[in-house]
């Protein structure tokens, strides 16, 4: 509990406090008290919606991959074979792997002049002479793909868990009853872990909406802003244009809305289970 005090409640309601100051730190020491200002400014900043919207979609996006990848894998090692064992350790790579390692990687195989994943696609026609990273139509969807696959293994481990978990004796009877693959999927499975699926979308939907080492260590919010999601745009209007006070309301605003989806998110998934 005291870590928690110390860790995350004081600083959030440090945060709540800063987001009714104006603190510029280039013509003053200390904030100054304005009330709600910074709110009111928010209404009328179209960088900051802009921002807000491509953080929704790029934590929708990120989920999709994260879940449709995630779940047939999961699937397919939850069948024991003498390799499923090495070969989950192999998957679970790019979530224990440092974010910084990660981007960088990406970089690399992304690059428009020595990327060996850019000289493939490349070769087959999806892109041109230049990095992905640096098209404004196409790098949006590249760090997302980046983004669902570093988060990938922990949403295919955790579905293993909850499908470890299904009752053997379940599928037996269903295959006396003449039941397919299909159907002992969706009559038996998918009840099973959709719970641990819609809790797993949450966590790793809630970490995806504040990204920031991803998007700013590739593109660092660019090109022409085409990736300014609201991590990267809280950080450049912290360090670069020095508001600290207005960054906290953007941030206390991202939570209010992330707070407001998840519980209705969460009513909703209890009213399912009820039904």
């Amino acid at each position: 509990m005291a870590a928690v005090v110390t860790l995350a409640i004081i600083p959030l309601l440090y945060a709540v406090w800063l987001s009714f100051t104006d603190w510029n730190l280039l013509t003053s020491t200390t904030p100054t008290w304005t009330g709600p200002d910074a709110y009111l400014r928010l209404l009328s900043d179209n960088q900051f919606f802009a921002a807000m919207v491509r953080s929704a979609v790029w934590t929708v996006g990120t989920v999709t991959i994260e879940l449709a990848i995630g779940l047939p894998v999961a699937l397919l090692f939850n069948v024991s074979t003498p390799v499923s064992g090495a070969l989950r350790a192999v998957l679970l790579l790019p979530w224990v792997t440092p974010y910084v390692v990660v981007a960088y990687a990406w970089r690399y195989l992304l690059d428009g002049q020595i990327g060996p994943l850019h000289a493939a696609l490349q070769a087959i026609g999806v892109v041109g002479g230049r990095s992905v990273l640096s098209d404004p139509t196409l790098a949006f969807v590249a760090v997302t793909v980046i983004s669902g696959w570093a988060g990938l293994p922990f949403m295919m481990v955790s579905l293993l868990a909850a499908l470890r978990s299904v009752p053997a004796e379940l599928y037996e009877a269903a295959s006396v009853d003449g039941a397919g693959r299909l159907a002992r999927f969706l009559g038996i499975t998918w009840p099973y872990i959709r719970g641990t699926a819609f809790v797993m979308s949450l966590v790793l939907g809630a970490l995806a909406f504040y990204s920031f080492d991803i998007v700013w260590l590739t593109t660092k919010g660019g090109p022409v802003g085409a990736t300014q999601i609201l991590g990267p745009k809280l950080y450049d209007t912290f360090v670069r244009q020095l508001q600290p006070g207005y960054a906290a309301a953007m941030g206390v605003a991202a939570l209010l809305v992330l707070a407001g989806v998840g519980a209705v998110a969460l009513a909703w998934a209890r009213r399912g289970t009820r039904q």
